[in-house]
């Protein structure tokens, strides 16, 4: 009788033990499981917000068109305000940035050889992931050594709302190599945008038209920018067509206007 009571305990405890294997295992799968990125739609986005990118990481690195892919969804993903560590998957990288996952780990690679990147990997119970640092402007260095002139403003508009990662490669690489040789012209800018009326010309406050412009000019050749971005000049008119495609460049004549913003969305 002992035996039997003995047996059907034993049972229960081990039917016990089994239901809460599964819920640990079922729970464990969902918490680990890597929260997919979403894009966000035009009327939720921040138009203002931006990462001050140095223009030499675009100008003097030599970076694969990967990394200038990949780098600027990591700048995006720091905070601006303070140089704390921050956690997004590889996964997430790849869709904001679209590429490859593959791609994302050699980029990955090469900016931590650059300088650009550190990494740490992080244990959390069963769980297992990297927490990063990325060089850029963040705002006590920007207003700290006053670089503005040696950084462009990204704004994160671009990549959140998908528009990032729709670009071709080619086509990302050459837009961050226009916003870095672009040239802020207020003269020009007045003229075009409507802000000066015959006698009555008085230019805007330089300080206004630098946080409000919606363009620089760029008037490198196509063979010069063909030649910096590693693109094959019978191939750089797709490029520029797609970053013409939502509004972040428009060809006007021997030069480009290089729109800071985009002027059209994925999604509205």
């Amino acid at each position: 009788m002992k035996s039997i009571k003995g047996k059907v305990i034993r049972d229960i405890r081990n039917q016990e033990a089994k239901r809460k294997q599964l819920q640990k295992e079922v729970f464990n799968q969902r918490y680990n499981a890597t929260k997919e990125a979403k894009f966000i739609d035009k009327e939720d986005i921040n138009m203002n917000s931006f990462r001050a990118i140095p223009k030499s990481v675009i100008q003097e690195l030599g970076l694969s068109k990967a990394a200038l892919a990949v780098y600027p969804v990591l700048c995006c993903e720091a905070d601006f305000e303070k140089d704390e560590a921050f956690q997004i998957s590889q996964k997430n990288i790849a869709r904001f940035a679209g590429v490859s996952e593959n791609s994302v780990r050699n980029a990955l690679k090469e900016l931590e050889n650059a300088g650009l990147l550190t990494k740490e990997k992080v244990t959390d119970g069963p769980r297992h992931f990297y927490i990063y640092r990325v060089g850029f402007f963040c705002k006590p260095i920007l207003d700290k050594a006053r670089q503005y002139g040696g950084a462009i403003y990204f704004y994160t508009c671009i990549i959140e709302n998908g528009i990032w990662a729709s670009l071709p490669l080619g086509a990302k690489a050459i837009y961050l190599f226009l916003r870095a040789e672009a040239k802020q012209d207020l003269d020009i800018y007045s003229e075009i945008e409507g802000i000066m009326t015959g006698e009555f010309y008085e230019p805007m406050e330089y300080p206004e038209y630098i946080r409000n412009r919606k363009w620089d000019i760029c008037e490198t050749s196509l063979t010069e920018i063909s030649k910096a971005v590693r693109v094959d000049r019978s191939k750089i008119g797709a490029s520029l067509e797609a970053l013409e495609r939502f509004r972040l460049i428009e060809r006007v004549d021997r030069w480009i206007k290089v729109y800071l913003r985009p002027g059209r969305f994925l999604k509205h």
